[in-house]
């Protein structure tokens, strides 16, 4: 659990996500829940999301790519 929370972490701007994601692991960031930002995620960054939490902390806040108004951090990844 440690070794999967050491590979994990939280951005708040595209900007800070395309950096994290260079490094590796996952990211938790707030998604709009449209097909059309994961497809720009995945196209801009060859990340997909890997879990969207059914429990647990629901923080609402912004989608890092539209701005848009998110209901929880979802997680990404890239396949290697």
């Amino acid at each position: 659990m440690a070794l999967r929370e050491g590979y994990t972490r939280s951005v708040d701007s595209y900007e800070e996500f395309k950096v994290a994601i260079e490094e590796g692991g996952f990211i938790h960031a707030h998604w709009d829940g449209t097909a059309e930002t994961e497809e720009r995620v995945k196209k801009e960054t060859k990340a997909t999301i890997r879990c969207i939490p059914l429990e647990g902390g629901m923080t609402s806040g912004k989608c890092m790519v539209t701005g848009a108004p998110s209901a929880r951090r979802v997680l990404f990844a890239r396949a290697y």
